[in-house]
């Protein structure tokens, strides 16, 4: 007689079906423009600073914010950083992004139970293999997954779903969404401003 113990993951919990591709695609571009918003808010709020410490100095400061906005190395890891972070923290402590709330999708782990922040972590490392070649790594691997899974998935047990799908029970709350974006808008934007900031030291 078989077990449970005899039976693999997938057999063990029913396979719901994934989102698809393009709409997963358009829930990160929202994030992205997300990101890049995040990002000038961060920039005006180093620019306002500047301004007004050069004010009070009584100097001029165009060499000063020529500095703010070169693009070094640095600015780039706090901007990745950043942008994980964002992520992590959304998909972990809720299961949706901004984009994805917006495009109706959540992230759970395969058992249908809410994501980790674990889980959350490894999909958004991987995201950046995913996106290789425009998606298209993320769009194959998909399309022969029962699940619909990218790498990232596989590798972090989540599964992205349209959030219909879950039951009422199954559904964390509006106001868990709001602190969780909320975190993770906030420590994009520390990462970015600090990545400013690093120019002018």
């Amino acid at each position: 007689m078989e077990t449970l113990l005899d039976l693999s993951d997938d057999e063990r919990s029913p396979i719901r079906e994934g989102a698809g591709f393009w709409l997963r695609a358009l829930a990160r571009v929202i994030d992205t423009l997300l990101h890049f918003a995040i990002g000038m808010a961060a920039g005006m709020t180093a620019g306002i600073l500047v301004a007004i410490g050069s004010a009070i100095q009584g100097v001029t400061a165009d060499a000063t914010f020529a500095k703010l906005s070169e693009t070094t190395p640095v600015t780039f890891i706090a901007s990745v950083i950043g942008s994980i972070a964002m992520h992590v923290l959304a998909e972990g402590l809720h299961g949706s992004t901004v984009g994805k709330r917006i495009c109706g999708l959540t992230v759970i782990s395969e058992d249908g139970t809410p994501a980790t922040l674990l889980g959350a972590l490894k999909r958004d490392i991987a995201y950046f293999f995913d996106a290789l070649f425009f998606g298209v790594v993320a769009a194959r691997k998909m399309a022969e997954s029962p699940r619909r899974q990218r790498f990232g998935d596989v590798w972090g047990n989540t599964q992205v779903v349209r959030l219909s799908s879950l039951d009422a029970g199954a559904r964390r709350s509006w106001v868990r969404f709001v602190l969780a974006n909320a975190a993770g808008i906030a420590v994009d934007g520390v990462a970015l401003f600090t990545g400013l900031v690093s120019n002018l030291l």
